[in-house]
């Protein structure tokens, strides 16, 4: 593996990116050989971490999960395909299908991608046609979808335009695509580097996270590609604990309890409320993560 990697500007997309571009066989050994092991200490995904974890903090997180993010992915999908009475969607990096799941519960017909052998297994034991790449999926269906989500799943990619010209086969004219990825190098995330002192930016996670997203850069980026942004959330901008002074960074037990604060905020208060103060973190380029809608502009 490449010992040294800068952070840049793509010249023809602008959102960020590693340079040089760690090769397939480097991100391979990665995920063969590091990833989970990161996962499992709190370095990586802690979401994923505690869905497959199992038990109580497993449960807990589904149930938040469908009542927020999950929720507002299916509201706002369904809202713009009010006219399909069969809707199917094609979830790019499913793993172990909780999302997927939770879809094919609301009515939808699902089918995932998902390169992990044992995440897919997992997917397929819920009923749900999972294929390796998005090649296989090209090859071995002739189905259009209504909808393609991506989560969490741009950042990993060492190709991002490419991936999403190729999910052009699998959808028609009115589909729709919803991207979540990080938003990095916000304000609130330099705000809260500055507060800390400096050093390595934290968010920066070679060589996995091969390209760096904001609300802006994103929205940019779909709309070169020929996509139609039609909405844009934010969600809890979770910089604001160490500008409080509870440093996660590092540290996964304050990060639990940072995560609990959030999870208890969130479904305290109206969706109606918390989707509309979302959109506003959107519009001012705030939030942990950046949650994006486009329509498929043919």
């Amino acid at each position: 593996m490449k010992k040294h990697y800068s952070v840049v500007v793509d010249p023809k997309y602008i959102y960020r990116r590693l340079d040089p571009l760690p090769t397939k066989k480097e991100l391979e050994h990665f995920y063969r050989e590091h990833y989970y092991a990161f996962m499992e200490t709190g370095g990586r995904v802690p979401e994923l971490r505690r869905l497959i974890k199992g038990g109580e903090e497993s449960d807990s997180e589904l149930a938040w999960l469908s009542q927020t993010l999950w929720r507002d992915i299916r509201d706002i999908l369904d809202e713009h395909l009010v006219h399909k009475q069969e809707r199917w969607l094609l979830d790019m990096g499913c793993g172990p299908g909780h999302f997927c799941r939770y879809m094919q519960q609301a009515g939808w017909h699902v089918v995932g991608v998902e390169p992990s052998r044992d995440a897919a297994e997992i997917a397929r034991s819920f009923g749900i046609t999972v294929y390796d790449s998005i090649e296989e999926c090209s090859r071995k269906t002739e189905q259009r979808f209504d909808a393609v989500t991506l989560l969490n799943v741009l950042e990993h990619v060492l190709d991002p335009p490419g991936l999403l010209q190729e999910l052009r086969s699998l959808t028609h004219e009115e589909s729709m695509l919803a991207v979540r990825v990080p938003n990095d190098f916000s304000v609130l995330q330099d705000c809260a580097y500055r507060r800390l002192g400096g050093g390595e930016p934290w968010w920066v996670a070679i060589p996995d996270h091969i390209n760096y997203f904001n609300f802006e850069t994103l929205a940019q980026f779909m709309e070169r590609l020929g996509f139609q942004v039609v909405d844009m959330f934010g969600d809890f901008p979770m910089e604001v604990f160490l500008l409080f002074g509870d440093v996660y960074v590092g540290n996964p037990e304050v990060g639990s309890q940072c995560h609990e604060k959030r999870v208890a905020f969130e479904l305290s208060i109206p969706v109606q409320l918390r989707r509309n103060l979302y959109r506003c973190f959107a519009r001012n380029g705030v939030g942990r993560n950046c949650l994006l809608f486009a329509k498929m502009v043919k």
